[in-house]
């Protein structure tokens, strides 16, 4: 495995790893695509449809993660990418049967679990396989099965979600893992540990958590992209049902939208950032903090410009822009990480940084979006909202209440964008400490 030059067998292992990657986001995000549908089915409110795509996902899969990537550090991170896979795969094709709100949620939270294996593993992997200049250009592409995964879920599962029901969409997108992991298990050899010494010379986790709190880099990147996380998963959720209430948009067209405005601007972003940061940080390491910061800072203003507009083709334009900008160093950041800690505590610090990332954007961003759209809407509405907009499964919702959870649903997303102000802070104070820690490590 040489680490100089991508040959086949290292085309090979970009290849399956973005392909899992890539369903692991298809089978993370497809309760967006198919929420307005549930919702609707079961009577749900946002708030419960922001626990059901964000924090009931994001709580077992920050908790577990750390676990996971302790046991990553010590044995195979194949055998271990292998065996979440088959994991989340199957809890996916299985929310299909979920026959309440509470079983469903109980299947969501199967889904983080298996999720929570995946990234720690593969960042540890990719630093053992590649030389530290390499690594951002490899996990960017790697990372690619995000908007792929993202554009799949929505135009595909969006069709048949529209046509066959939600339940045949999530038993769809579940059973290919099940082949992707049998063909990891089978292809990939584990990689050898630079400098890692022996399992037994694996720091204990007190030892990781001191010497992480002793980097204000770590902790500033972690923070800034836990608040841009708090926008993007917000907005990975509840955009197709803002296209559906405020467009009137069917589902399969409202798909279409979000593949266009979100998953192919994050890859564009993703692929250009990953190329663009590398050139930028041989020059000055600071780079890695100015580059994001002054990314999300210009994506902030064409966020809410998205939001507000009252046509959906130029809210495709101007979120199209803002994504692309707020998703481009994001894989980068998380290989920067890497070049703080000693190769033992990779893993480790590659969770770390996923659960903060998790738990700020996907777990709290999730649930106050969805509280802030429910009560925005209850606000907005002449009446009680509760008992004439959510009680009925059965009749189309009248053109008030879509109205109130329109209305209710922007304001909340772009009450939300204020937290990349946030971001911006944290990226820039990251940029000031990571010369001499990096250098130190």
């Amino acid at each position: 495995m040489g680490k100089t030059g991508l040959g086949a067998r290292d085309r090979w292992f970009l290849l399956l790893l973005g392909a899992i990657y890539m369903f692991n986001f298809i089978d993370r995000t497809i309760i967006a695509v198919v929420g307005e549908a549930i919702r609707h089915d079961l009577q749900l409110s946002d708030l419960q449809l922001g626990m059901l795509g964000g924090l009931a996902f994001s709580l077992f899969y920050a908790a577990l993660g750390i676990p996971l990537a302790r046991l990553a550090e010590r044995y195979s991170r194949v055998r271990i990418i292998a065996a979440v896979t088959v994991l989340w795969s199957f809890m996916t094709a299985l929310s299909g049967a979920a026959g309440s709100y509470l079983q469903l949620l109980l299947c969501r939270m199967g889904v983080g679990v298996g999720e929570a294996g995946f990234t720690p593993a593969l960042v540890s992997m990719i630093s053992d396989r590649f030389d530290p200049a390499r690594r951002a250009v490899v996990f960017s592409l790697i990372a690619l099965g995000v908007p792929l995964g993202g554009a799949i879920a929505a135009i595909g599962g969006g069709a048949i979600a529209q046509h066959f029901g939600w339940r045949l969409a999530l038993l769809a997108v579940g059973a290919p893992g099940l082949l992707l992991a049998l063909l990891l298990f089978l292809t990939i050899p584990e990689p050898v540990r630079t400098d890692a010494g022996d399992r037994e010379d694996t720091p204990p986790f007190g030892a990781v958590l001191r010497r992480l709190g002793r980097s204000p880099a770590f902790l500033h990147l972690t923070f800034g992209s836990g608040f841009v996380g708090m926008v993007g998963f917000g907005t990975n959720l509840f955009l197709i049902p803002l296209l559906v209430r405020r467009y009137d948009l069917p589902l399969a067209q409202a798909g279409m939208v979000f593949a266009l405005s979100f998953s192919l601007a994050t890859m564009v972003g993703q692929v250009s950032g990953g190329y663009l940061i590398g050139g930028l940080i041989r020059r000055d390491m600071r780079w890695s903090g100015w580059a994001p910061a002054i990314a999300v800072g210009l994506a902030l203003p064409l966020y809410l410009l998205a939001i507000h507009q009252s046509d959906w083709r130029w809210l495709v334009g101007f979120l199209f822009l803002a994504t692309t900008l707020l998703y481009a160093f994001i894989p980068a950041i998380m290989t920067i990480t890497q070049s703080l800690v000693e190769p033992r505590m990779r893993a480790s610090a590659a969770a770390l940084h996923s659960f903060g990332q998790t738990v700020a954007g996907l777990g709290l961003g999730s649930v106050v979006l969805g509280y802030l759209s429910d009560r925005l809407a209850a606000f907005l509405y002449a009446g009680d909202y509760a008992a004439d907009c959510l009680a009925s499964a059965s009749a189309r919702p009248t053109p008030a209440c879509l109205a109130a959870s329109a209305d209710g649903l922007q304001l909340s997303m772009q009450v939300a964008a204020s937290v990349l102000v946030l971001a911006v802070i944290h990226y820039m104070l990251a940029a000031k400490d990571l010369p001499g820690e990096a250098n130190a490590s």
